[in-house]
């Protein structure tokens, strides 16, 4: 056999090998393009769908029902996400201190039960707002209040349909209807109610705030500050008012508070709520006062209701509490008179 025989199929695996190889780079180069690899980190930052330029951070895509984004906005960004069909806008406003905005219904049909939430990075969770059915086109305005609260950084979400809510029986982070306790309105001093909770009450000014979680149906009280401080010095009165839940009405029922402190061998304080529902006037008295905190039992209709309370502010101004039982949950608070 010839020498130029025998090295023309050596000619022909070499090209053929040659050309797999630069097929493989060919198809990896693609492959890294489509896989994200061909667009900048920041090119699509801000400039979505429906982006705000350079102010606004990109969103990851939803589920159905409009889940919540990873992506994390600071105080200056703008949030405009299309979730479930539900165009959110939202911008946080440092004068008022609230989060402001617009959510749309962008599709051709009816989107039921349309609500917004955000997470703040200081773990509070505003809302979600009061749910409403929008019509084709149909743009409502969103405002989350955050007084006081402190972060950095912040989430937001539109929710769409009956996904993701739950009762007071279902146990959820919104059971107790916390849309019942937003349209709640405190009538004393710098008091107000803490969003993102299905039940709590704050005063900025007394540094106090009681409040309730709620999972797997089983509500669990919150007081802060977590240690106790502020006792009393004087006989003295604080007036204010009640907020809470009785049975299984989720509709918010409040009434009068007040709280007595004596002082003698020891310190007492005497709490009463007026006007709860079925149970009328509840009243715990005697309780000692230690380190400005008291706590304390009391029975009506064959039920144990358990109370705590704690001062705070300058001269013990405030007070702020909890007080509940197996059918009823509630908050109290007071300015000393």
């Amino acid at each position: 056999m010839s020498v130029q025989a025998l090295q023309n199929p050596l000619r022909l695996t070499a090209i053929a090998l040659l050309a797999l190889a630069l097929a493989a780079c060919s198809s990896a180069s693609e492959s890294g393009l489509e896989g994200g690899g061909g667009e900048g980190p920041d090119e699509h930052a801000g400039s979505g769908e429906h982006g705000q330029g350079g102010e606004s951070a990109e969103g990851g895509e939803s589920g159905e029902g409009g889940e919540e984004s990873a992506t994390q906005y600071t105080r200056t960004q703008t949030y405009d996400e299309t979730r479930a069909g539900a165009r959110l806008v939202l911008r946080y406003d440092p004068t008022t201190q609230a989060f402001t905005g617009t959510v749309t219904n962008t599709t051709n049909a009816t989107l039921s039960r349309v609500r917004v939430e955000v997470h703040l990075s200081n773990g509070v969770e505003l809302g979600p707002t009061t749910p409403m059915d929008l019509a084709p086109g149909q743009s409502i305005d969103v405002s989350l209040p955050a007084t006081g609260q402190n972060f950095a950084t912040w989430g937001a979400h539109p929710e769409v349909g009956s996904g993701g809510e739950s009762t007071a029986e279902g146990g959820g982070q919104h059971a107790g209807d916390s849309d019942s306790m937003s349209a709640f309105t405190p009538g004393f001093g710098d008091w107000a109610v803490i969003d993102g909770v299905p039940l709590g009450i704050e005063s900025q000014g007394h540094g106090l705030k009681a409040w309730y979680t709620s999972q797997g149906g089983v509500w669990t009280p919150h007081l802060s500050p977590s240690d106790p401080q502020h006792q009393p010095t004087g006989n003295a009165t604080w007036t204010g008012e009640w907020a809470g839940y009785y049975g299984s009405n989720q509709a918010v029922s409040t009434g009068a508070a007040n709280v007595i402190v004596t002082l003698g061998a020891t310190t007492e304080a005497d709490l009463t709520l007026q006007g709860v529902p079925t149970l009328g006037n509840l009243r715990w008295n005697d309780m000692q006062v230690i380190d400005g905190r008291f706590m304390g039992s009391t029975a009506a209709n064959s039920n144990n209701y358990d109370a705590v309370g704690q001062f705070g502010g300058a001269n013990q101004a405030g007070v702020v509490g909890h007080a509940s039982g197996t059918d009823f949950r509630s908050v109290f608070y007071g300015n000393k008179d």
